[in-house]
This record gives structure tokens, sequence and C-alpha cells, in this order.
């Protein structure tokens, strides 16, 4: 525990900060800070957690924290999860979100182990082993994926263990480079299927599940049967066998644990509660769930018999040293909370927002805990052993094992800062699963997993074929891939080539000042928009076109750059002198000539090309014959205005993306829209998402909506060929932040990016095929553009993060 900095808050939402926890040496969560503080008359004490400074104000960050604290939240409840959730999460501007959770004293297991001078007990093991496993049985009955467990993400509470965690095994880096500030299982508790890229999945938290008992039963990191308690290696090792197949659900790896064992119970829990009668979770009488396999996960909150992980965990499960350090831990931090503090100002804006709709505090329901009472350790009611030393132990007289090491009053505390750095994440890094059926291991994860290869395995994210960091700020369009042999990004300061085979740099050509999106011109030009247009060539960067007469200050000032083909660039220009109106060229880059231009009222300067016509978009619709520049005809579409997203399909159809609509319009025909299709993507509130912009490849047209659901229609009739909606932990978009769509020139893949992560997804049905996510630059934090941005080519995706290029296999 340390003194608050400078840059330290004083105050969140109603809680006064008293003093910050530092994180460990070990801790894999320093992505958050962490506070102990108290409300109002120090009614409660609790555990903040908040982005720390590198990462409060980047988007992607505070949209994966707050969801994962959403996903604790809904876990959380009447259900044994109840202590994942946390007592209120705030997002409200400018302030940095922050969740907060129910103090009570706890140690990250090595510095259990530490205290006991070794292994644990065999009875403290069952008792840790098989509450952890219940809790996963219930994460993975939500199907969801811990896929952060580790020694140290387990934290040992007087009343048992607390899982925690901010793993980032999706995170992906080039190879032969570490994921260096990446959280996550350490490699010996890492399943061997993600090793070898495999996607995190329930098998997999059960060989970490495996690892982390491994290591309290030996003391040892890399799991094995050496030094394995008798009576637990049937139970442990089945954990870490190499086939995922082969492994035991988490219903069962409990049942194991509790199959059997009987321990004395004490008065307290024998005797009939003085107070409200405790809620019954689960009886384990009706067997598993239907869902779960067979041997069930026994009780966790019990009725008159007492089962389960509920049974181990009575008075005397933990090690008397570990009582003594956990009692000398609560003390150290009521002693911090009667210190003075300043008091906040009286801005009604240092209120946070209260409990989000279906929130409840943990305890609050008859016979738990409330919030206060989490903090002291009294638990009335409770079946369990209290917080409070159980068996009548005195912190005095507790024996201590001979040459067992006592940790400082720092390191205790140290410990709770740890502990709640992953509990505020959500319990963990708890990934959605990926397929609405999790299916069983392919033989290809099996023969991985054995042989622990690197070959990507399906369903996981690839491995980038290289990284390329460009200076300067993030881009603010998706990069252009030259003929399968150049990736160009351009940002405020320059345009780079990159070489798609080797990432290495090409060029850098920072004469122009790119505002706008690339586009190929020609067999070896790209048309740069900027201070007027220019036209570089692709392999050198040398500028091979940059009229004056385009340029800011010439008779026809550049506009907007409405289309390209073949050798010509159609643009909106200036007339000088002329106020608003301007004109639309028709420009041949080749023959460095006009093929034809003609008036062109004030904001039109969105361009679309059909078989024969020049689409252009303002406040309505005009069109221009492609070859002789003659207006054709004058149009608006019901519901389409300015800012709407819109593409046509080519031929003789315009579909925009109306709000939570798609429609499709006849270009020829203007007025109402021929057909119509509704989002799939939740926004809250029984409302549906908005769309992103639609884009076509032949006959369909692929859009995403702001929840994350992605829709494959026809062109023509607007019948839906698939769409698919994904359990993504991802807050809903809206406007300008729905995510872009992209499909590749085979027509196989569509691919998605956002503010957090890009997605692929097979054409022909839907499927998800992988979801590629990274931490980005601490630069790039905060900046609109850092989001993800893609360009595709047959069997490679270009994807940049903030000032970051990766090149990504499809296949």
């Amino acid at each position: 525990m340390e003194p608050l900095s400078e840059d330290d808050p004083r105050r969140l939402g109603p809680y006064h900060i008293i003093a910050r926890l530092a994180p460990g040496e070990e801790d894999p969560t320093a992505a958050a800070r962490l506070f102990l503080a108290r409300s109002a008359g120090g009614v409660r004490t609790v555990l903040i957690s908040t982005p720390s400074a590198e990462f409060a104000d980047d988007p992607a960050y505070r949209g994966r924290f707050l969801t994962e604290a959403e996903s604790a939240r809904r876990l959380g409840g009447a259900s044994p999860l109840a202590r994942l959730a946390p007592v209120e999460i705030s997002d409200r501007a400018p302030e940095p979100p922050w969740t907060a959770f129910p103090y009570r004293p706890m140690l990250p297991l090595p510095a259990v182990l530490q205290m006991c001078g070794g292994p644990l007990p065999v009875r403290t093991l069952r008792a840790l082993g098989a509450a952890l496993a219940e809790a996963l049985a219930e994460i993975h009955r939500a199907g969801l994926t811990h896929a952060g467990i580790a020694p140290e993400n387990v934290f040992v509470a007087s009343d048992g263990p607390w899982l925690g965690g901010f793993g980032a095994v999706r995170a992906a880096g080039p190879d032969g480079q570490s994921r260096v500030g990446l959280s996550g299982p350490a490699a010996d508790a890492l399943p061997p299927e993600q090793a070898a890229g495999g996607r995190p999945r329930p098998p997999g938290d059960i060989y970490a599940l495996g690892a982390v008992l491994a290591y309290a039963s030996t003391g040892r990191r890399l799991p094995g049967a050496g030094g394995l308690p008798e009576e637990l290696r049937s139970v442990v090792l089945p954990c870490l066998a190499s086939d995922p197949a082969e492994r035991p659900s988490a219903a069962a790896l409990a049942d194991g644990l509790t199959r059997g064992v009987r321990f004395p119970l004490s008065a307290s829990l024998t005797a009939a509660p003085s107070g409200p009668t405790p809620t019954v979770l689960d009886s384990g009488s009706a067997g598993p769930p239907p869902a779960m396999p067979v041997g069930g996960p026994g009780s966790t909150t019990v009725d008159g018999g007492v089962g389960g992980a509920a049974a181990l965990l009575s008075p005397g499960w933990l090690p008397a040293p570990v009582v003594v350090a956990l009692a000398e831990q609560s003390a150290a931090t009521l002693a911090a909370e009667v210190e003075p503090e300043v008091e906040p100002a009286e801005a009604e804006s240092a209120v946070g927002a209260p409990l989000k709709e279906g929130a409840s505090i943990p305890g609050e329901a008859p016979g738990a805990p409330g919030p206060d009472a989490a903090g002291r350790g009294d638990t009335p009611g409770a079946p369990h052993a209290p917080t409070h030393l159980p068996g009548g132990a005195s912190v005095a007289g507790s024996p201590t094992r001979q040459g067992a090491a006592r940790p400082s009053r720092r390191a205790l505390l140290v410990g709770a800062a740890s502990g709640s750095a992953g509990l505020a994440l959500g319990g963990g890094a708890m990934w959605m699963a990926t397929a609405e059926e999790d299916p069983p291991p392919t033989p290809a994860e099996r023969l991985a997993a054995a042989n622990h290869s690197r070959r990507r395995l399906a369903g996981a994210p690839p491995t980038p074929l290289w990284r390329h960091d460009i200076a300067g700020g993030p881009p603010t369009h998706p990069p252009l891939i030259w003929s399968d042999k150049v990736a160009v990004v351009a940002n405020d300061a320059a345009v780079t080539g990159i070489d798609l085979r080797t990432g290495k740099r090409l060029w850098t050509q920072d004469d122009v000042r790119p505002r706008g999106r690339l586009l190929p011109i020609g067999k070896d030009s790209i048309l740069v928009p900027g201070d007027g247009l220019a036209a570089l060539s692709a392999e050198t960067g040398d500028i091979q076109w940059w009229p004056k007469s385009f340029r800011p200050g010439g008779r026809t000032p550049y506009a907007a750059l409405l289309a390209a083909e073949g050798g010509t660039v159609w643009l909106a220009a200036g007339r000088r002198g002329s106020g608003d109106d301007g004109l639309v060229i028709a420009y041949d880059l080749a023959g460095r000539e006009e093929h034809w231009r003609g008036p062109l009222p004030g904001g039109f300067d969105e361009g679309y090309l059909t078989k024969d016509t020049l689409v252009v978009r303002g406040e309505m619709f005009l069109a221009f014959d492609r070859e002789r520049g003659t207006r054709r005809w004058r149009r608006s579409y019901e519901g389409v205005t300015a800012g709407r997203p819109v593409t046509t399909d080519g031929r003789d159809t315009l579909i925009a993306a109306v709000t939570n609509t798609l429609r499709g319009y006849g270009l020829a025909d203007g007025g109402g829209s021929a057909w119509s299709v509704k989002a799939k993507g939740e926004a809250g509130s029984g409302h549906t998402a908005d769309f992103g912009a639609p884009v076509v490849h032949g006959d369909v047209v692929y859009a995403t909506d702001g929840g994350h659901a992605v829709h494959a229609l026809s062109t023509a009739t607007g019948e839906v060929r698939w769409q698919r909606t994904y359990a993504f932990a991802m807050k809903t978009l809206s406007g300008a932040r729905t995510p872009d769509t992209a499909v590749d020139p085979s027509g196989r893949t569509v691919l998605t990016a956002n503010d957090g992560e890009v997605d692929a997804f097979d054409a022909e049905d839907g499927a998800l095929r992988w979801r590629f996510t990274d931490l980005g630059t601490a630069a790039d934090r905060g900046s609109v553009a850092a989001r993800r941005r893609v360009a595709v080519t047959d069997g490679l995706a270009v994807v940049t993060s903030g000032r970051s290029v990766y090149a990504l296999p499809l296949s």
C-alpha cells in the first residue's frame, strides 16, 4: 500500500480514495490501477479498479474493461459466481471507467505457498480445486472461457478461493516477437493447444487448473506427475492430458475432488441459523445440468445436506500461517482507513453513475454478506467458514510452520491489490465462445496439442507474417494493397509503401499531405487526395502527376475524389471566383487530359460508378453519363439523407444503411425502397443496432451492425443469405463507430474491423473463422484514428492498428 501520487484521483464516484495498492512484481494485470476506498461515513470499504494512465484514453481498452465488468455482473447475482460481481460499474466521461468490489483480505497462491514453506496440505488442495472447478463449471455453462487461469490469478480468502486475471490470449504478435506487456496464463499454465495457436476453449481452462493444482501440490511450476500426492494423482493428471478431449469437464473435476471426502462440521454449520435462511442455489439432488457432462458439480450453497466445495471449505481448511497473514492484512487495511483524508469538492460531477439496471450488490440477498460485511468478514448465516479466524484461532497464539517465510505488511497489501485487479476485470479474460455450440476438439487440434506445432489451428487467430510501425500519427483510412506487392499506408505526415512479402519499408513520400482514401489508378499508380490531387508510383513513391490547376489557388482547385477506374479519375473541383458551385471532371491520367467537365452544385462529394453512369451524392443524387458527361437524372431516395452509408451494386441498385435498416433502391426509380432488412445486433433497451457501411461483392451485399452482427443479402431482392449474431463481449457501436466491412477478391472471406479487433467470417455461411486483436502502442491510445482498419487481397489481410501495420494470412 502506498500514498496517493499527484496523478491519482482523490475520489471516484461516491468513494473516497484512501491509498494506492501497488501491483506485485509478478502481477499480470498491470493495465489497471488499484485503490483502497471507502464510501461516505466509512460504511463500505471497497477495492476500486480503473485503467492505468497508459490505457486510460484508449477507447478499445475502455470498452474491454467495461464489458468484462458487465460479464462479471451477469455471472453474479444468486449464482456460485456472486463473488465475481462488482458492487458498481461506472462509465461516466470524462471520469475514467472504474469498477468497485467488496474488500476482503486475500492472498495470491504463490504467497500462500511461501508462507506455508512448501506444498499445501491435501485437504487445502481438495477444497481449493473443488471451489475453482465449480466456478469454472458455471463459467463454461454460461458459454464463456476464462483463458487466464494461473497461480498468480488464484487468490485465497478465508471463505474460499477467488479467481482473477485479465488474460489476453487472443492478442497476437508476429513470429519471433514476445508478447511484452500482455496478460494471460504463464507458459507453465498455458494449454498445449493454445501454445500451438488454438483459440481459448473450456478444455484449456481445465488444463490450466490442473497446472495450478500441480503447482500447489509440489511447489514446482512445470506440471507433471512427479511429487503429486497419491490421493490426487488420478484426479489431477487427466487434466494435464495433451489431448483436450481426454480432459474431464469442470463438473466432473469438482466431483472427483469431493467424492467420498468427509470432514467433521463445526457447530456453526450444523446448528439452525440465527439469521435469515440462506437461499439454496444447488442442492445437488437433481444431478448435473443437461448441458454438462455426467458427474455433477455438487453443492455450492447448500440445503440441509452440506456437500461439494462448501463442505471442504469448513473451518480448518486453511493452514494456520495463512490465517494469520489474512488477519494481519485486514488489520493493516483498517489502520489505513482511519488516516485523515482531504474532503472532496462539492461538485455534482464528482458523483458516479448509479448501479446499472439489473445490477445487484453482492450480499444484499438474504443470508449473504453485505458489502461492508465483506470487508469485515462478518457473514451471517453463511454455510461456509466466516472471514474471522475459524475454530477460535488466536492471531497472537497461532502456530507457524518452522522455516515458513512471513511476508511483510506491504507484501500482504500487494496481495490484495493483485487480487482485485483480476476481479475488477470480470474475474479474468472470460472470452465468449466463438461458436453457438462449442465443438469437440478437432483432429488437427489434438495433433497440434501433442506435437506442439506452430501451425495455426481452425478457429485460432492468425500469427502476423510481419509488423511495421510507421512514423507520425495513425492512419485515418484503410490501407491500399497494390498488385499484391505493396501495402500503401497514409497518415497526416506521409504516404508509406511497405513490401507485402517482407514488411520492409520500400519508400516514403512526404511532399504530399494525404487527406482521404487512397485509390489505385492505371497499371502502376496510386491516387492521393490532399492538397490537390496527386498520383504516385506504387513501386517507388515518386510523384507522377500533381497538376497545379487542381491545387489550392489553381483554376479548378480539387474538392473531392469521386471515383477511379482504369486510367480515368472523376473528381469534384471548384471554380475560381464562382462561389459555391463547382465542376465534375473526368480526367484521363495516362493522356494527361480532360475527357469532359460539367457543372456541379456545391456539397456533392461522394461518387459511385455503375455500368454506364457516374452517380454523385449530396443532399440528393445526380447521374452523369460516364463517357460524355451529360446529366441523366436527379433523384432523391426516401430515408437516404446526407451522412448515411451508401453503395451500389455497380448495375442498377443503390443500397443504403438507414439507421437500423439496410435498404435497396432501384437507381432508375427514386422514391421508396424496393426491399429492406432489419439489423440483428442488439443496441440495448430492446432496440436493434445501426448498420455500418455496406460492401458489395458480386450479387451479395455484406454489412455489419453496431451490435457486431454480420449480414449477407441479395443486392437485387434483399433476400437474406445469412445473418449471424455473436455473443462478443463488446460495447454496441453507433454512427461512424459501427464496424467496417471488407470482402476478399475471391469472395470467400468477410472481415469486419472496429475499435478493438478484426474478425474473419466464411462468406458462404457466416461462420466465424478467427478474431484478431492487439494492444497497439501507448501513443495511439485515445485517438479516434487508432481503430483497426483493414484491406484485403486473396489470401492476405493488411490491418492497421494505430501506427502499427500487420499482415495476416487468411488461410
